[in-house]
């Protein structure tokens, strides 16, 4: 099956709904990632069932929701915060299936701590407990969870890499998987691709995007950057991967119909 590309709503966060709609039709890009932070995409979390109308009307489609940012302090050392974590996750997760998601994307551990070695094993074990009580209501939902390796940012950051997090997300069923994020790979030295053949079947969902290789998340167009990307996606076809290839790029390089034009061209390149 010819595989499909799409984009996340971090490349037009405050573009009315109706018109970001209208430019991914017209870019033929038929998947979308929503964010689900407060506002985003004309507020969709408020009335999912309305989006989804929409979504579909325009001959689109939801391939997976990211979960919030106030939700990923997963392996936080203060109960609280792992608490109110959880609850914001889980809030996202009834609309995440009423609008059509099948994966919601979950990230283990958060950016702000030093992550000392002493530490990093605390929050390793703190977020596998948070996962655990996701998991369980994300599958009542009937929805998967795609486990995010995220950038290390210069720091001892765990669960970076698809091998830290192939043993974390392994005690859970199969609807518990990996997000493999071309861009984290790229900034924590890895190769994209490598990450992708190892998660295999574990891979539920990508975010495609590019930066320097010196450590920053900077969310670039593909090929501006220095990720490999026909490895990647070789490695996807590879696979069998038959999942979201969301693009993962800010417009702050370019009015939104440039964005998509460029990301149109890639996605016929990567799928002839």
């Amino acid at each position: 099956m010819k595989p499909t590309y799409g984009v996340s709503t971090c490349l037009a966060p405050n573009l009315p709904r109706a018109e970001l709609l209208e430019k991914l039709a017209a870019a033929g890009l038929r998947d979308l990632e929503l964010g689900a932070d407060p506002e985003i995409f004309g507020g969709w979390l408020a009335h999912p069932a309305r989006a989804r109308r929409e979504i579909e009307a325009a001959g689109l489609r939801v391939r997976s929701v990211h979960s919030p940012e106030n939700s990923w302090d997963n392996g936080s050392p203060d109960p609280e915060k792992r608490r109110a974590a959880g609850r914001n996750a889980a809030a996202c997760l009834a609309p995440a299936a009423e609008v059509g998601a099948k994966v919601v994307i979950w990230h283990p551990t958060y950016s702000g701590y030093a992550y000392s070695p002493d530490e990093a094993a605390g929050h390793v074990a703190r977020a596998g407990e948070s996962l655990a009580a996701f998991a369980e209501l994300a599958s009542a939902a009937g929805l998967g969870v795609a486990v995010e390796n995220l950038p290390r940012r210069k720091t001892a950051r765990p669960l970076g890499s698809v091998e830290e997090l192939l043993p974390f997300v392994a005690a859970a069923d199969e609807r518990v998987g990996v997000c493999v994020d071309a861009g984290h790979s790229n900034a924590n030295g890895l190769s994209a691709a490598e990450e992708a053949r190892a998660a295999g079947a574990r891979l539920l969902a990508t975010h495609i995007q590019d930066n320097d290789g010196l450590g920053e998340d900077q969310h670039l167009l593909p090929g501006k950057g220095t990720a490999d990307w026909p490895a990647f996606v070789r490695a996807l076809d590879d696979i069998g991967y038959a999942g979201g290839r969301i693009f993962e790029v800010t417009n702050s390089y370019g009015e939104a119909e440039d964005v998509l034009a460029a990301l149109t061209a890639l996605a016929r390149e990567w799928s002839p």
